[in-house]
């Protein structure tokens, strides 16, 4: 049963999305992921965090891997792939995931930058990255409200550096949950979405980036002092 929860700080991502505020959050948020994601049909994707709410019933092989910290640790209901993980540790095999989904991940990390780093070594050479992160200069950031209100936010410079540094080329950055969390129960939240789309707004809830492995990156480039120039062969005289 749906709830109007009002959130203290000692409940956590699944007391969140048991409420009216959280089912309404997902639904804003799956509206614009899903004209985001990839054809999940035959692909697998891992998603991390607090992912359930956000997994799509039409990817061929969808995992859950919540992060231990205290907002995700509770599972969520019907997800049948599910494990507990830590951050500093990716338990999966390298290039065994085609799509990573990050949503309540990045922020309660120890090091954004090694979690990043094992993404990328499970993700497929084209596989894709999609994270949702809370925005150091939107609303969600600062209120205890929602998980969003936890953890470490992110500026755009600063989510843009950590992904450069990780290897990573951004593909799409957009913002979504333009309505402040006090007043989703007032507004339909459509409407501030489509708005905050077009315009970019710089207060949006979260950032939502959609990356790809740049596997040229770390390839050394050749000095031109060590190029070797290999001789023509010069024919012998008759």
């Amino acid at each position: 049963m749906l709830t109007r929860l009002t959130r203290t700080r000692s409940e956590d991502a699944a007391a969140f999305y048991q409420s009216w505020a959280g089912q309404r959050t997902a639904s804003l948020l799956n509206r614009r992921l899903n004209s985001l994601l990839p054809d999940l049909r035959a692909r697998r994707l891992l998603g991390i965090g607090y992912p359930g709410p956000y997994l799509p019933a039409t990817a061929g092989c969808a995992i859950s891997a919540r992060l231990q910290h205290p907002q995700t640790q509770r599972p969520f209901h019907h997800i049948v792939q599910d494990c507990l993980i830590d951050s500093g540790r990716l338990p999966f095999d390298d290039l065994s995931m085609d799509t990573v989904l990050v949503v309540h991940g990045l922020e309660f990390t120890r090091s954004a930058a090694d979690f990043l780093r094992g993404a990328w070594k499970v993700m497929t050479d084209d596989g894709y990255l999609i994270l949702v992160v809370p925005n150091r200069s939107g609303y969600w950031a600062h209120t205890d409200a929602t998980p969003f209100g936890h953890g470490v936010p992110f500026s755009t410079r600063q989510l843009t550096r950590l992904l450069e540094q990780g290897l990573f080329q951004i593909e799409h950055h957009t913002g979504a949950l333009m309505t402040p969390p006090a007043l989703l129960s007032r507004l339909s939240g459509t409407l501030p979405e489509r708005i905050g789309k077009l315009i970019r707004y710089p207060c949006a809830g979260v950032h939502i980036v959609v990356a790809r492995k740049n596997v040229y990156a770390g390839l050394p480039l050749m000095d031109e002092k060590a190029r070797v120039t290999v001789p023509r062969q010069v024919a012998e005289p008759a």
